[in-house]
């Protein structure tokens, strides 16, 4: 008896040791898997520094050109470049986009990142802004062209609302360029 308890003891200690080198390696093999499907789930999400986002009237026939008289974008905070525009009717956000608007047309912003913004002409003919120093998270500002030409914006990103938040990568610069005139409004 005491030999076939021994027996057990040995096979019990030896199913012991295999079950946890399988699940170690199983777990393993696991957090491997979820860290490289994270990393690209992060890259594809946030890595749009090179894309270019085209606004126009998707419902205007092409013969008439029509152009929006209003198109809405939001800064947001993301984790490689800190920050980024997201534009009514674009497939993702991106650091840079080129909006058609007909003359006399206004581009709403809001500020939804971490920090504040400060939105400023760049290039281009004079627009009107309003609330152009977005200070404080969810701030908004307004930007009329009141003639046609293409415009260029820039905003000035000013230091975190709260301490510790992680990016990754130089932070990007917001380009916006705003195409006016060319069709008729919408």
């Amino acid at each position: 008896m005491e030999s076939q308890s021994n027996d057990q003891q040995q096979f019990d200690a030896q199913v012991n040791r295999t079950g946890k080198l399988a699940l170690e390696i199983l777990a393993g093999i696991g957090v491997f898997a979820a860290v490289v499907m994270s990393t690209i789930a992060l890259m594809q999400s946030t890595d749009s520094s090179s894309t270019t986002t085209v606004i126009r009237n998707a419902t205007a026939a092409p013969a008439t050109h029509a152009l929006p008289t209003s198109v809405s974008a939001t800064i947001e905070h993301v984790t490689k470049g800190c920050h980024t525009l997201a534009v009514e009717g674009a497939a993702k956000s991106s650091p840079n986009a080129i909006i058609h608007l007909a003359t006399g047309g206004v581009l709403k912003v809001q500020d939804n990142d971490v920090m504040p913004h400060q939105l400023y002409r760049v290039s281009g003919p004079t627009p009107s802004f309003t609330g152009a120093d977005m200070a404080r998270m969810g701030a908004r500002s307004s930007v009329t062209f009141p003639t046609a030409g293409t415009y260029v914006l820039s905003t000035k990103a000013g230091e975190d609302y709260m301490k510790g938040i992680q990016t990754i990568g130089e932070d990007n610069t917001l380009h916006i360029r705003v195409v006016v005139g060319g069709g008729a409004p919408a």
